[in-house]
């Protein structure tokens, strides 16, 4: 087996318990905040703040380097490749995405029960988007019993979201039932819960953004209405940081 010299930036729970699984494969590893002098095989960087710390140490990179982060940005990307630095994306790699979308749900559930007033057994739950992520949220939402609505563009996966359960309408639909739903989730990392869609939320209303930042509701307008909203981003690494340091260090396994 070839042993690597490994450099984890972030103390995050989940890039602990991946230096610990590094290490137990007998890798040579270094842990810190910032980027330490001297030659690292690959450098670790934090799944939700990978752009944050890619464009602070791109600089301090170094050719033959392999760097693993998530949604890296182009622009740092194409900087880095000029220099002989390799990106794998986590999430790019196949059935990553997949299990990630488990610790991803559960830790949404959890910052739902966490905020809501209610339980989500027996009242009605939106779940704003039905890829991966919004897929295993309904899932794990009717098998508590919650009564879920599947809100998607696509046809094809509001049929899909019926077929396993749930009810499917489209966002014209929703427009005009956003009143009678207790905990709302979105999936979609685009400007979809607008003020026109907020406005019409009942009062006590909860709602849970799991989609990259900026999300896809508009906080400005909750926070002016006192609606509860709260962007929830690296909820696997703080829900779940030893199942999605395993989910990681099988990337690396198979990549490096």
């Amino acid at each position: 087996m070839n042993l690597y010299h490994f450099l984890v930036l972030g103390t995050e729970p989940r890039q602990q318990y991946l230096a610990e699984f590094l290490k137990e494969a007998g890798h040579e590893v270094m842990v810190a905040e910032e980027y330490l002098p001297g030659y690292h095989d690959a450098v670790l960087l934090p799944v939700p703040q990978t752009a944050l710390y890619l464009e602070r140490n791109i600089g301090k990179l170094q050719k033959g380097q392999v760097v693993y982060g998530c949604n890296f940005p182009a622009e740092s990307v194409e900087l880095g490749e000029a220099k002989g630095i390799r990106f794998v994306d986590y999430m790019k790699v196949d059935g990553v995405a997949s299990k990630n979308a488990v610790a991803t749900a559960e830790g949404a559930i959890a910052e739902a029960i966490q905020e809501s007033k209610v339980n989500l057994q027996g009242n009605d739950t939106l779940v704003v988007g039905y890829g991966r992520c919004g897929e295993v949220l309904a899932e794990k939402l009717l098998a508590m019993n919650s009564k879920v609505t599947v809100m998607d563009r696509k046809e094809e996966k509001r049929c899909r979201a019926v077929a396993m359960g749930s009810r499917g309408i489209s966002f014209d639909e929703g427009m005009t039932e956003m009143e009678k739903y207790d905990v709302i989730f979105n999936t979609v990392p685009a400007p979809v819960i607008t003020k026109e869609y907020l406005s019409r939320t009942k009062k006590g209303v909860t709602i849970i953004d799991i989609a990259s930042r900026p999300g896809g509701v508009d906080f400005d307008y909750c926070q002016k209405k006192e609606i509860c909203a709260k962007l929830c981003l690296g909820l696997p690494g703080k829900y779940a940081p030893k199942s999605s340091a395993g989910i990681l260090m099988e990337v690396i396994e198979k990549t490096l």
